[in-house]
């Protein structure tokens, strides 16, 4: 749901979406602000400090939501600025850049934003940043992915050399929680590449310290190459991989994906066109 289906006129695409992070900073603030008045307001009951405090943090976040409603009106942007298809105009890169400020103030005073404002942003900065700038932005902490903008990034776009090449930069960025709800969204070799990765590194952490024997040469899979680090593993991962251990049980992965993944990925290490 958008702020402007609230009734409350705005035209701002706030989505109501789960923000994990910005909610724990919300109750970190609540906390301490509760903490800091009582200290100094012995006299105020408790129910009415807690009304206060929660007063404070509502009217902050809709001070933000203001700011923007300020900036859409003035410029006239709509909900087209959530394509992600599309290259965004002077207006949009004034919003963006606004939303920018926003963001460092809010950093600086570590103070919560409004649900759906790192979205909004994000999709702003898809249309208004070349990707070298949009990623310098992602590393340096201005804009902050989430799980909602990655699964519209992977839905919405298609598979053109420069959209593959924004989806592969964003996915090998994402947090470990986001990266586990999303990697099933896109049928490529990078979503591919981090299925095996976060297969080997689970199924490993399982194992326990379990001794696992090589296998005869007789049993050695089809792509077996001399490299003995990875028919190692292979081996390895072969020799464990059973239901009960398999932490991926609904994924469909085996030894020979993972085998296939891992030499695709030393084939274009050693930039070879085919082993």
């Amino acid at each position: 749901m958008t702020h402007e289906r609230r009734g409350d006129g705005r035209t701002v695409p706030l989505n109501q979406e789960e923000d994990y992070l910005q909610k724990d900073l919300m109750g970190l603030m609540m906390v301490k602000l509760k903490d800091h008045l009582s200290q100094h307001l012995h006299h105020v009951a408790k129910n009415k400090i807690n009304k206060i405090v929660l007063d404070f943090l509502c009217k902050q976040l809709d001070l933000v939501c203001q700011i923007l409603e300020v900036v859409w009106r003035k410029y006239g942007l709509d909900h087209s600025v959530l394509c992600l298809n599309g290259n965004g105009n002077s207006s949009e890169y004034f919003a963006f850049h606004v939303m920018c400020r926003i963001t460092d103030a809010a950093t600086r005073m570590c103070m919560p934003l409004p649900p759906g404002f790192q979205t909004l942003h994000l999709a702003l900065a898809v249309r208004c940043l070349p990707l070298g700038n949009l990623l310098q932005y992602i590393d340096a902490g201005v804009l902050t992915l989430t799980e909602t903008f990655v699964v519209k990034l992977l839905k919405e776009l298609d598979d053109n050399e420069r959209n593959e090449k924004l989806k592969c930069s964003i996915i090998l960025r994402l947090s470990e929680n986001i990266c586990a709800k999303v990697h099933n969204l896109w049928d490529h070799a990078t979503s591919n590449n981090v299925i095996a990765m976060k297969y080997v590194k689970k199924l490993l952490f399982r194992l326990n310290q379990r001794e696992v024997s090589l296998h005869s040469p007789a049993d050695r899979s089809p792509l077996y190459i001399n490299f003995l680090p990875l028919n190692y593993l292979i081996m390895m991962l072969s020799e464990v991989e059973d239901r009960a251990l398999n932490p991926f049980e609904g994924d469909n992965i085996d030894a020979a994906f993972l085998e296939e993944i891992a030499l695709k990925q030393t084939a274009d290490l050693l930039r070879l066109q085919q082993f």
